[in-house]
């Protein structure tokens, strides 16, 4: 790109970050996910979260509001991640490159 004569401006929005743009996709889709999975543990310190069910059933020692809460926080962190997985292949196929 330097060689055509692109600014260095030029050069990171046209060439870098279109290259870039699924690997940045993908740290993106990793870190909510986990954000996700951390957002439960917060009902542990009385915050209103995902995890408050959970929390719930642990001290109640009931296995039904156990697995209600686990089962819809994973159906949540699972939509989210194969949500995000598809923009990242479609950015990838849009560069004209296969998604990792």
């Amino acid at each position: 790109a330097r060689g055509a004569g692109m600014t260095g401006w030029q050069r990171l929005t046209k060439v870098e970050l279109l290259l870039s743009a699924p690997i940045i996709l993908g740290g993106i889709r990793l870190s909510v996910v986990i954000s996700l999975a951390t957002a439960t543990i917060g009902s542990t310190v009385a915050a209103k979260t995902l995890g408050e069910v959970i929390i719930a059933g642990l001290l109640s020692n009931n296995l039904a509001f156990i697995l209600q809460g686990g089962l819809i926080v994973a159906a949540l962190a699972v939509l989210i991640y194969d949500g995000l997985s598809a923009i990242e292949r479609y950015t990838a196929r849009r560069m004209g490159r296969e998604a990792a």
